[in-house]
């Protein structure tokens, strides 16, 4: 994929900028040009991708993020529980602390190939809630993962707060690809992606975009590049079911855009134009760390692909 030479960015750019007004207001032409530029900018950068659906990285995509974009990935949710409550958090509420492989609960970790192999997934995130409040489980899910003919990769997203040598170790030693940290949940502080170096050659960190948070954004960018940190995923900051009272009490806006009758989201106005700049800023000063930006349009694509693979697929007994 590139952003070829002959891509009418300004067409894309219109279409971006809808994601940073507010419902019922047109981007103002000044707002089109900005995105415009860059979009020029990030292609002069060699930055790659579909600007389509906004699906942009600087030096190469996360290896766990292939399979997921070609709807071959999926989340197995850990437990709902964690040690956070953080305002952008997208889980359902009250939290329950189950086992969910695919979107399909489960009372045993030992069910999780069956259900990886008959969806024919190659990737799996061990997520949650914080996965690390049950560690024990994880460990299990790993075990029975790891022992497949054809095992999946297997990354852990984590906020950081239990992430210790110990568990690092452990978690390195069940065969554990790589670990996301949500750095956001801490206000930045990278201390847990130190550590996890120690141990894992990719380590990883994964943040919503919060605008107003930008200056912060820029010094973790400069961080982790120091650090030798590989990669840094983007995500718009986006609205739902359980989280929409908070974000827009935060100040955000859903932005003016149509939205897609299997998604139970919607991204929030302002978000992608911060994260194309932290693209263009990483892809002109970062030296190893290559940034990924993982669009809600990214996600619409990654949903589309799997609903039509899980469609496909036999049914899993309960």
């Amino acid at each position: 994929m590139s952003l070829r030479d002959d891509d009418d960015l300004s067409w894309y750019a219109r279409r971006a900028a809808r994601a940073c007004v507010e419902p019922g207001a047109e981007p103002e032409p000044e707002r089109v040009e900005r995105v415009t530029a860059l979009l020029t900018l990030l292609r002069a950068a060699g930055v790659r991708g579909d600007a389509a659906s906004m699906t942009l990285f600087t030096r190469g995509l996360p290896p766990g993020c292939r399979s997921c974009l070609a709807g071959r990935g999926s989340n197995l949710y850990v437990t709902g529980l964690c040690t956070r409550d953080c305002f952008f958090c997208f889980n359902q509420k009250p939290r329950k602390d189950e086992l969910v492989v695919h979107g399909i609960p489960v009372d045993d970790p030992s069910r999780a190939p069956e259900i990886i192999e008959r969806f024919g997934l190659r990737s799996v995130g061990l997520s949650g809630g914080e996965p690390l409040l049950r560690p024990e489980r994880v460990l299990a899910v790993l075990k029975a993962l790891k022992a497949m003919a054809h095992p999946p990769r297997v990354d852990l997203y984590t906020n950081g707060d239990l992430a210790d040598e110990n568990l690092l170790r452990r978690l390195k030693g069940a065969g554990l690809d790589a670990v996301r940290f949500d750095a956001a949940a801490r206000g930045y502080d990278l201390a847990p992606v130190r550590l996890a170096r120690r141990f894992f050659d990719e380590v990883a960190v994964e943040i919503p975009v919060i605008p107003d948070d930008r200056e912060k954004l820029e010094r973790m960018i400069t961080e982790l590049d120091a650090l030798g940190v590989p990669y840094l995923n983007l995500h718009e900051l986006f609205l739902c079911a359980d989280n929409s009272a908070r974000v827009l009490a935060e100040g955000a806006r859903p932005k003016d855009a149509a939205q897609p009758a299997h998604l139970t989201w919607r991204p929030t106005a302002r978000s992608l134009e911060c994260a194309l700049e932290l693209l263009l800023s990483a892809a002109q000063r970062c030296l190893t760390l290559s940034v990924y930006l993982c669009s809600c349009g990214t996600q619409e694509t990654i949903s589309r692909r799997g609903l039509a693979r899980r469609r496909r697929a036999p049914a899993v007994a309960a």
